[in-house]
């Protein structure tokens, strides 16, 4: 079975047996966003990351849920207030030297948004169980 990273290349009906209890189904026009949180529809591809007006709540839903800091090696803050999105996203700019045209500030908006494609093309990799799978298994 053939993948693409955009969303909508599927031609026909697919199913994969996962485990005994979970199947994965994609078919042509299949779509799952209405009850998943905007962020995580930004993280599995389904919002387009270009259209985000404020990344910085993905990057902070992604934070939650993987060690970014460690994962992209960040340097620790200086101050006592710890890791928040902000923060990450200010790290990661000053690590890749992404700066704003005219004042020279880090570029905050341009790494929350290669934070999110990073995550979105795989190279961050975000795996989340399926809702209720842990009272399933009785957890």
């Amino acid at each position: 079975v053939g993948v693409s990273r955009a969303p909508g290349r599927t031609r026909y009906f697919q199913t994969h047996l996962l485990t005994p209890t979970v199947r994965l189904c994609d078919c042509p026009g299949l779509v799952f966003p209405s009850r998943a949180p905007p962020e995580l529809q930004v993280l599995a591809g389904v919002y387009p990351i270009s259209q985000l007006q404020e990344p910085y709540s993905a990057v902070g839903f992604l934070a939650a849920r993987l060690p970014l800091p460690d994962l992209l090696q960040l340097p620790p803050p200086s101050g006592a207030a710890g890791w928040t999105p902000w923060a990450i996203c200010e790290a990661w700019a000053e690590q890749r030297g992404y700066r704003t045209a005219r004042a020279a500030r880090s570029d905050v908006y341009r790494a929350a948004n290669g934070i999110l494609r990073m995550a979105a093309g795989g190279q961050l990799r975000l795996c989340l169980p399926p809702p209720g799978y842990a009272a399933q298994r009785g957890e």
